[in-house]
């Protein structure tokens, strides 16, 4: 997004939380078997609460972030 050095910490957190959001809700609609989420590894913040929503979506089968060879830790598979 446009700006983004002037956005707090929780403004870009909900942002990308929106994000988040929608793109699973596309993959639902698409009837996506799986995909991986990329947050990237910082503190953890970012894929604990990606973890927290996973839990909550009904559709979501299970979702586990282990050491990938393309993405590293920093990224969650789903299984849909």
């Amino acid at each position: 997004t446009a700006n983004w050095e002037k956005m707090s910490n929780a403004e870009i957190m909900r942002l990308q939380l929106s994000r988040f959001e929608e793109f699973i809700a596309t993959a639902i609609r698409l009837g996506v078997p799986q995909l991986f989420v990329i947050h990237g590894m910082g503190e953890g913040r970012l894929r604990d609460e990606i973890a927290t929503r996973l839990m909550q979506n009904p559709e979501v089968i299970t979702f586990k972030n282990e050491f990938h060879p393309k993405y590293g830790w920093g990224a969650t598979e789903v299984i849909l």
